[in-house]
């Protein structure tokens, strides 16, 4: 078997095991980006409630009684779709690529997984909070934010992959020519 399949074996196995702890987990996470987007968002001017589909139903709005995080803004419910945790996951292709990827030492494995875990955590909060001040205050520039972290959310992963590891993967590459 050569080294290309082996990688690909390995990172679809990894991904799988990785998205079984992820489903327990995702909630947690999703409830951190929308309790560090709440302070962002204040930073921005931006006085949100964060509250779950529980509370706005016992509330009166008729948005299901989800465990799922919404931000209440000026009377406006922003919020994730039911099991967003799901939908929401690009940590686990990153973690998969990195810890697949062979010839990086043990050492600088667990630097780049956090420089990378980081930047998407910085980046799933700049894609939830984005949608406030757009829905709240209807600004065009926000909305391709928005846009924008929708169309890469399935790119950051391997490019973030490529970039934190690419002296192994270049290296690997080299030695099968």
């Amino acid at each position: 078997m050569n080294g290309r399949l082996k990688f690909l074996i390995r990172f679809l196995a990894l991904t799988a095991l990785l998205f079984l702890v992820w489903i327990p987990i995702g909630e947690k996470y999703l409830d951190l980006l929308a309790w560090v987007s709440k302070y962002v968002l204040l930073l921005l001017g931006y006085h949100v409630e964060v509250v779950t589909g529980k509370t706005l139903l016992a509330m009166g709005y008729n948005v299901g009684a989800s465990e799922t995080p919404f931000f209440l803004c000026q009377g406006v419910i922003i919020g994730m779709e039911s099991h967003a945790q799901l939908s929401n996951f690009n940590l686990v292709p990153l973690i998969a690529l990195i810890l697949a990827t062979p010839g990086v030492l043990p050492m600088r494995r667990v630097k780049v997984l956090l420089i990378g875990l980081f930047i998407l955590f910085c980046a799933h909060i700049v894609d939830l909070a984005s949608h406030v001040p757009m829905y709240c205050g209807g600004s065009e520039a926000w909305e391709t934010v928005v846009i924008f972290m929708s169309v890469s959310r399935v790119a950051v992963p391997f490019v973030l992959w490529f970039v934190l590891v690419k002296r192994e993967i270049l290296g690997a590459v080299r030695r099968h020519e």
